[in-house]
């Protein structure tokens, strides 16, 4: 993910329009007090999650707290220089949006949240509130997604987890005060969603709740009861009311087709029409080859995204190798000792003994002989057949990915390296789009008669009709097939839940004690992967920040420890040499140790996981020393992908810290823009708002 842009449209002290473009390595903002800083800082949080920092807002001795209720945001979020002017020009309304463009590789997304005022006696109240997400193909500018309201907060969360929003958003001032990074599980959430912890911790939590099964199982018998029988009827009527919904999704789908088709026929008909006129001939000849290139590139693009999630999801397992080993050579000892669950029921054997023959090797089994003593030993581990095959295949599964992991490394830089030759496949065919719509636009009718020119201007203008036309077919059948997809996940997982309620009538007995001692085994298995997945994962965030940390504090000697994160608790602190904990650290220090955590998770992401972050941070340095503040913004700028530093410009620093940043602005060649914030000039106060000029790029 890379922001592009932002445009804040009366956003608190942005007043009317405001476009600013940021740079895909660091971009730098830099201003005085009161200049706009943190409400740039406003404007990002509020597009990606409907918040906005209000100061000095409580009286416990904490400097502010986040808003997140619309209403109460917009009692306070109107520019007030385009307050006064709406009010002398009796305008009836005015809006307050702020709208981001983020590139997403292959396409780009623009989150966009607004809130309308309408005018009521001498001022405006709130009257609606919208927010939308829209993605558009990279390569034909076609609509990939359009959602609104609640859709389009699901959409976003795909992108950017809630759980980390306080590490990429990074408020340095009050970090301290309102945002600890283990407080409220902040952190261990972030460390889940970045390593895909939840992947683990699912299978984990299925082979616990096997297990309570089978302890239910000695505790009850297995019959249906009223209650059971009452969510089954739910259930079913759950059942049937989806499969209604599917149906009217599917009559929409299909009508949507329909129109796909109809409008295509059409627009082929016209472009065929056009293409008569020889000054076109040129035009539909390269657009016939863009459109082939297109199609393929899109493709293989789409393939090897595929083909790097896939070997992103293995990837985990490259770390747990070993422990995959133990539990295969744990599944080999009970084969080894007949321990492993017959795969055969109860059923077939007595079957079998009743029959006096075996089914599958033809051997005797009449009363007495050696194959029917066999057959009744083996008969009370039948009731385990289920865990059996889910062992069976559990080895069989880790058989398959142990012989993918040795691959993985090799098969991931294949496919990275056939995407960046695909991506400059793109480049030159957007070249080849920009030079066919020069074709278009220069094309130039020699118009014999009146009559053929307005004939070519009609037919052009039909065509223009249609292809819109179909472009909007397009879309409704996409998003029709992406609530049947929705639909049938829904219905898939109700049939199992109906599915799982039918239950055996069988009593319990001793067999089932035998179930209980292979779902404990399996259990503890499972609970080893997911604590050997949960502490790789801690460990290297934690060896990402050290190295950090080391880098903003080089230039401190009073700055001295290591980083440690317990990996139970997810707190965040520091030992000395002889690893006793240091007490007594100062809020710069901490500030310090927040953003080298921080730091290692984004790094994290990037490297191990694919998940690039913007990182942007507000006043990250203010309270920090001269040579610690100066390594600090190095160090940002240096270790993230993409960094939004906003920082305090502060004119009484006597140790030239300040100069020595500007310096380092101008310098560094991972600063691809910097602005300059100020306030323009107005005889009342709180008609002045945020102006804001480059200083670099």
């Amino acid at each position: 993910m890379e922001f592009k842009s932002i445009t804040i449209t009366n956003f608190l002290s942005y007043y009317d329009v405001n476009e600013i473009e940021f740079a895909p390595t660091t971009t730098i903002f830099i201003g005085q007090n009161n200049t706009g800083k943190s409400k740039l800082f406003d404007a990002i949080n509020f597009a990606l999650y409907s918040r906005v920092f209000l100061t000095d807002s409580t009286s416990d001795g904490t400097n502010g707290k986040w808003i997140s209720d619309i209403k109460e945001i917009s009692t306070f979020v109107v520019n007030n220089h385009k307050l006064n002017e709406a009010l002398a020009a009796n305008n009836d309304s005015l809006k307050v949006a702020v709208s981001l463009l983020i590139d997403n590789q292959t396409s780009f997304i623009t989150v966009e949240r607004n809130i309308d005022f309408k005018k009521n006696e001498e001022k405006y109240v709130y009257a609606t509130n919208n927010f939308s997400v829209t993605e558009l193909d990279k390569l034909d500018g076609q609509v990939i997604s359009n959602d609104v309201g609640e859709a389009a907060e699901d959409r976003l969360s795909i992108y950017f987890a809630p759980s980390i929003k306080d590490f990429f958003l990074f408020q340095g001032e009050s970090a301290n005060r309102i945002m600890q990074l283990q407080k409220g599980g902040n952190f261990s959430r972030a460390v889940k969603e970045i390593a895909r912890l939840s992947v683990f911790e699912d299978a984990k939590d299925l082979a616990e709740s096997y297990v309570g099964t089978v302890h239910n199982r000695i505790t009850r018998k297995q019959n249906k009861n009223k209650e059971q029988k009452e969510q089954q009827e739910k259930l079913q009527s759950s059942i049937e009311t989806k499969k209604k919904q599917l149906e009217e999704y599917d009559d929409k789908k299909d009508e949507a087709d329909k129109n796909v088709a109809e409008y295509t026929d059409k627009v082929e008909e016209l472009e065929e029409e056009l293409s008569k006129l020889k000054e076109f001939e040129d035009y539909f000849k390269q657009k016939t080859k863009f459109e082939d290139n297109m199609k393929r590139i899109k493709a293989e693009l789409n393939e090897a995204n595929l083909e790097k999630s896939d070997i992103a999801e293995d990837a985990v397992f490259y770390k747990i190798r070993e422990k995959i080993e133990e539990f295969k050579d744990f599944y080999s000892k009970l084969e080894e000792k007949g321990e492993v669950p017959p795969s055969i029921s109860a059923a077939e054997i007595n079957k079998a003994l009743k029959a006096e023959l075996c089914p599958i090797c033809g051997a005797d089994l009449h009363e007495g002989s050696r194959g029917c003593e066999y057959a009744k030993s083996r008969l009370p581990k039948c009731d385990t057949d289920k865990l059996g095959s889910y062992l069976r295949d559990l080895n069989s599964t880790f058989g398959n990915a142990n012989e993918d992991i040795q691959r993985i490394p090799q098969n991931l830089e294949k496919i990275l390296e056939r995407k960046r030759q695909l991506e400059q496949k793109k480049t030159r065919l957007f070249k080849e789009k920009e030079e066919l719509q020069g074709i278009l636009d220069n094309t130039k009718i020699n118009a014999d008669t009146e009559e053929k020119k307005k004939k070519a201007d009609e037919v052009s203008h039909s065509l223009r009709h249609y292809s819109d036309l179909l472009e909007k077919a397009k879309l409704d059948s996409s998003k029709n097939e992406g609530s049947i997809g929705i639909l049938n996940r829904e219905l898939q997982k109700l049939r199992h839940e109906f599915k799982m309620l039918v239950v055996d009538d069988d009593d319990i007995d001793d067999r089932d004690k035998i179930l209980t001692i292979y779902a404990e085994k399996l259990k503890n298995a499972m609970n080893k992967l997911y604590a050997l997945a949960h502490d790789t994962a801690y460990n290297e965030v934690q060896k990402k920040a050290n190295e950090y940390y080391k880098e903003m504090t080089k230039e401190n000697a009073a700055l001295v420890g290591d980083i440690k994160i317990d990996t139970s608790t997810s707190e965040i602190y520091t030992v000395d040499e002889q690893g006793f904990r240091i007490r007594n650290i100062n809020q710069g220090n901490r500030i310090s140790i927040q953003l080298a955590v921080i730091a290692g998770i984004l790094t994290v992401a990037q490297e191990q996981f694919d998940q690039q972050y913007p990182f942007v941070t507000d006043a990250p340095v203010s309270t920090l020393g001269g040579d610690n503040k100066l390594s600090t913004v190095e160090t940002m700028i240096n270790c993230f992908e993409q960094s939004i530093i906003i920082i305090k410009d502060d004119t009484s620093t006597k140790n030239k810290t300040n100069d020595e940043i500007r310096k380092l602005i101008k310098e560094s060649d991972n600063v691809g823009l910097a602005y300059e914030l100020s306030l323009s000039k107005a005889e009342n106060i709180s008609d002045q708002y945020t102006t804001y000029k480059k200083i670099k790029g």
